[in-house]
């Protein structure tokens, strides 16, 4: 894994997530760049266009699974909802970076979360008004926010000496 830290060793990253690539996570958490006044405006344009792009294929997805799958009642509604949902970890997941600056993060997870309550607003004013499931649409609807992201948590540090610990006890840590 390179760890990205000059600015063309960032854009390659950019470049890759907003192809869809993935796996560019880890990479992302362990680079760093030092933005300075003849880079940072073009850093800050790479990284919102390629989270543009992925938000933009990501409405596509989600727009195109409400007219692929077959809804006929509102588990069908909700099983769209949660898939939907789920894809927005990528997004959730670049926007939190620790390789970007902070202000940046803000700005983009304040977007994404304006984004969502956009798509919440809209997918209440589509709903049919002689549904019989509206109700549970709505709590379906109101339901549909960012996914938690779960922070990696580090083991507690004892400060108790090897030797005061029973061997027959362990710790599991996921």
């Amino acid at each position: 894994m390179k760890k990205p830290v000059t600015y063309a060793d960032w854009v390659e990253v950019f470049e890759r997530f907003g192809n869809g690539n993935d796996g560019i996570f880890e990479e992302m958490e362990a680079g760093s760049f030092e933005l300075d006044a003849g880079t940072a405006q073009r850093f800050y344009t790479k990284a919102e266009e390629a989270y543009k792009k992925r938000k933009q294929n990501w409405l596509e997805k989600f727009q195109r699974s409400f007219h692929t799958q077959n809804i006929k009642s509102a588990d069908d509604f909700g099983i769209i909802l949660l898939t939907g949902k789920k894809n927005l970890m990528q997004l959730l997941k670049f926007s939190s970076s620790k390789g970007l600056p902070e202000d940046l993060k803000n700005a983009l997870k304040k977007d994404l979360t304006e984004f969502v309550t956009e798509i919440k607003k809209t997918l209440k004013e589509n709903i049919s008004k002689s549904d019989n499931s509206k109700e549970k649409m709505l709590i379906t609807i109101n339901s549909f926010s960012l996914p938690e992201i779960a922070e990696q948590s580090q083991p507690p540090v004892s400060a108790k000496n090897d030797e005061d610990s029973t061997p027959t006890r362990r710790n599991i840590f996921f």
